[in-house]
């Protein structure tokens, strides 16, 4: 399943691009003024993220870069390389600077026993850190990505952002016969719950959720506190092998390496938030991993001991860590990992786009069947893949289901 080298030029380690004052974007004149450069793993990867952290904030982003760290190096089913592609407009140069950037799409290079799947997808089901551009250019530059990447030997590519329009794009780019006969692709649209605002007080903040889950916060909070004598702390100090074994035993544990590199990449954060919370015997009960930026806080993970079905406590930690972040001055409250509840019904609603490029090859129908069967259920290229009612546009421009005969 090798394919040939996604890198555009030979980058082992890529130099800081230029930290000097930049304009919001490059020129562009249309899709055929714009080149890319790819940047190839965590490291060099993390040397860029100075002046994308700048570039998110210009084009209305900010956040979207912040933590790259985290996030690179999220463990998932399949083994993945991250991949920068920084795409920009102008008179061409051997690099892309600062001064003519116009995009940047971080997607992942998924591989078995080494090999590359010929498989590029986000790692951010938010679509928040996939793809940054000014909000006119966020479809252009998805699709320019996912063309250049299946023009490079790509079989699979999928794309989540935001503020894109669910329309497709004039096929007049497509109009090459041999880009007709490569590829098909398929475009949605879905509504994500985003962020619980936060007010400048608790009870502020509990005004704009629903009655009946402000009730239930209410209530396992005060049960907690009297049947468990639960006691929050804002800030935890475990050893790693105290961490390790409070995983083993909590519901839904995690593997131990799951587990060890959430507690080693923690360091890296930014602002790390390590909370928890434990019994009148000083028993830990629950812990987060959350992180704290740009007026906002995100749980990013959370772990809650087994034993206690009927205490909530995973709404309990969450009652806690909100109070407490509204007391610091938070504005928003995010919500990357732990069980779903229905306090997510009163977080303020986004649109996300996920965007798929198909190759036509054996290869391709291999890979989609592979991610059909291997890959969890809650990830979205699975789910566009699976979908019956999508349908999936023929760069010939007729529609048609996933499953295709390549020719």
């Amino acid at each position: 399943m090798s394919h040939p080298s996604l890198v555009s030029e030979a980058i082992a380690s890529q130099p800081v691009l230029s930290e000097r004052a930049f304009p919001l974007c490059g020129t562009y004149a249309g899709r055929n003024d714009l080149r890319s450069q790819i940047i190839v793993g965590r490291e060099a990867i993390l040397q860029q993220s100075g002046m994308l952290i700048r570039f998110a904030e210009r084009c209305e982003q900010a956040g979207a870069m912040q933590d790259l760290s985290y996030f690179l190096t999220k463990p998932g089913l399949l083994r993945r390389t991250p991949q920068l592609m920084l795409i920009s407009g102008g008179p061409s140069r051997r690099e892309v600077d600062a001064d003519s950037l116009l995009g940047a799409v971080l997607l992942y290079d998924h591989r078995v026993l080494g090999r590359s799947l010929g498989m590029y997808t986000t790692n951010d089901r938010s679509g928040r850190s996939s793809l940054v551009a000014p909000v006119h250019l966020r479809s252009v530059v998805a699709e320019f990505a996912t063309r250049t990447l299946v023009e490079r030997g790509a079989h699979v590519v999928m794309i989540s952002f935001r503020n894109g329009s669910a329309a497709p794009a004039d096929d007049s780019e497509r109009s090459s016969a041999a880009w007709k006969k490569r590829a098909r692709w398929a475009r949605r649209e879905r509504v994500i719950a985003e962020y619980l605002p936060l007010e400048s007080t608790y009870d502020a903040t509990l005004a704009q959720i629903g009655k009946r889950t402000r009730g239930h916060m209410r209530y396992y909070l005060r049960r907690a506190e009297a049947q468990l004598g639960c006691c929050f702390c804002p800030s935890v100090e475990l050893s790693k092998a105290e961490f390790l074994a409070f995983n083993r035993e909590c519901s839904f544990a995690v593997p131990d390496r799951v587990a060890a590199w959430r507690y080693d990449v923690h360091r890296e954060l930014a602002v790390p938030l390590f909370m928890g919370m434990h019994d009148n015997e000083g028993r830990w009960l629950s812990m987060v991993g959350a992180r704290r930026f740009n007026e906002s806080s995100e749980i990013l993970w959370q772990m809650n001991r087994q034993g206690f079905p009927s205490h909530s406590l995973s709404l309990v930690m969450r009652c806690y860590f909100i109070e407490h972040e509204v007391l610091q001055g938070s504005r928003r409250f995010y919500l990357e990992g732990g069980s779903a509840h229905s306090i997510q019904n009163s977080f303020v609603k986004e649109r996300v786009t996920d965007l798929a490029v198909l190759r036509r090859s054996p290869t391709a129908l291999l890979t989609q069947r592979l991610v059909r069967h291997v890959v969890p259920g809650d990830n979205q290229l699975a789910h566009m893949l699976s979908d019956p009612e999508l349908g999936w546009v023929s760069t010939r421009g007729s529609a048609g289901r996933a499953g295709f005969s390549p020719r």
